[in-house]
C-alpha cells in the first residue's frame, strides 16, 4: 500500500497542482475509452481481413497498438514534462512509480471484464467473452491469437469432441466458459491489458527527462538531408 501513498505536491502558496496519480489516472482513463471505441472501428472494419489468418490479426493488432500506445504516450509525455518543470521549482518531489501508480489506476475500471470473464468461466452460464473483447478493444486481435472463437462449437474448439447432447449443450461447449479457454489462456488475456503501463512509463520518463523521439528523428533526417547535398 506504500506504493500508492499520496505524496505531498502543493507548493508553499498552497496552490493544488491537481497532479497526483489519481487525478492524472481520470484524464488516462478518458483516453483509453476514446481509444477503445477507435478500436473497436478498427477491428469491425478490418474483419474480413482478420479472417485470413494469422497475418491479418497481427496486421490489425499492429494498428490497434499504435492508436492506443501512441496516444499513451503522447500524454503522458506531457505529463512527464509538466513534472519536470515543477520537480525543477521544488514544487513537487520525484516519484520514480509515480508512472506505475496512474498506469493501474487508470486499468482498475478494467477490472469489471476481468470479474466479468471470470463469471463466464467458472460458471458456464453465460458466454461474456464478447463483452471482454467489445471492453478490450485495443487487444481484441490479441485474444483472437489466444483464443479464436466462433459461434460454430467445431471451429471454437477443434481438439474436443463434441458428445451427443441438446443442442444448447453443444453450443455452451464452444463458449469462452468452457475448458474451450483454458485457464493459462484466461489469465493471460486479462494480463494484456497491462501493456498500456508500458507506454505510460516510458512515456512519462522520457518526458521529464525531455526526450523527444519524434524531434529527434526530425533532426536526424534533416541533418542526413544536408549531408547528403553536400
Amino acid at each position: 500500500m506504500a506504493l500508492f501513498q499520496k505524496k505531498k505536491q502543493e507548493p508553499v502558496t498552497g496552490v493544488q497542482l491537481h497532479n497526483s496519480p489519481k487525478e492524472l489516472a481520470v484524464t488516462l482513463i478518458k483516453t483509453l475509452c476514446i481509444c477503445n471505441v477507435i478500436c473497436v472501428v478498427v477491428v469491425f472494419s478490418m474483419g474480413g481481413i482478420m479472417a485470413q489468418g494469422t497475418w491479418g490479426i497481427l496486421l490489425t493488432a499492429l494498428i490497434c497498438l499504435l492508436i492506443v500506445g501512441g496516444t499513451l504516450y503522447a500524454q503522458s509525455w506531457g505529463i512527464g514534462d509538466k513534472d519536470a518543470n515543477l520537480i525543477q521549482f521544488g514544487r513537487t518531489e520525484y516519484d520514480r512509480y509515480k508512472p506505475l501508480k496512474m498506469g493501474l489506476l487508470a486499468l482498475a475500471p478494467g477490472l469489471v471484464s476481468d470479474v466479468l470473464l471470470l463469471f463466464s468461466k467458472i460458471t458456464g452460464l453465460v458466454d461474456l467473452l464478447w463483452v471482454y473483447r467489445l471492453m478490450n478493444a485495443p487487444v481484441w486481435p490479441l485474444i483472437n491469437l489466444i483464443h479464436p472463437y466462433s459461434i460454430a462449437p467445431q471451429e471454437a474448439m477443434p481438439e474436443m469432441i463434441l458428445m451427443e447432447g441438446t443442442e444448447y449443450e453443444e453450443i455452451v461447449q464452444a463458449t469462452a466458459a468452457t475448458p474451450g479457454c483454458s485457464w493459462p489462456k484466461l489469465i493471460l488475456m486479462m494480463l494484456l491489458p497491462l501493456i498500456y503501463i508500458v507506454f505510460i512509463w516510458v512515456g512519462y520518463e522520457l518526458g521529464r527527462r525531455r526526450i523527444s523521439i519524434s524531434n529527434r528523428l526530425v533532426y536526424e533526417n534533416k541533418h542526413a538531408q544536408k549531408g547528403t547535398k553536400k
